[in-house]
C-alpha cells in the first residue's frame, strides 16, 4: 500500500507515479486558480488515478474546482474541471 497524501491508504501493485494537484475555483475570469493540495502517489493505471483523485476532489473539505494529473516526466498530463455535479476533461 502507499499513502495518498490526504491520509487514506490506497492499495497498488504498479509503478505509475503521478502528481495530483487540486485547485480552488478562480475568484475571477482573469485570476489563476490557487492550489489546494499537491499530493503524489503510485497507481496501477491512469483510470485508477482519475477515480481516486476525483473522489477526493468531491470531498466537502476540499471541494476542488479542477484537478491536474501529471507524471514526473510530463508524458502524462490531464486536467479535469468540475462541470456542475460532474467532471469533464479539459479540452475534450
Amino acid at each position: 500500500m502507499t499513502r495518498f497524501a490526504l491520509g487514506t491508504e490506497v492499495p497498488y501493485h504498479g509503478d505509475m507515479k503521478l502528481g495530483i494537484n487540486f485547485f480552488a475555483e478562480p475568484s475571477g475570469s482573469n485570476v489563476a486558480p490557487s492550489s489546494i493540495a499537491n499530493p503524489a502517489g503510485e497507481f496501477d493505471t491512469l483510470e485508477d488515478v482519475r477515480k481516486i483523485a476525483l473522489l477526493y476532489a468531491d470531498n466537502p473539505t476540499i471541494r476542488a474546482h479542477s484537478v491536474l494529473f501529471e507524471s514526473d516526466d510530463r508524458t502524462i498530463r490531464e486536467r479535469w474541471v468540475r462541470d456542475g455535479a460532474d467532471w469533464r476533461r479539459e479540452g475534450a
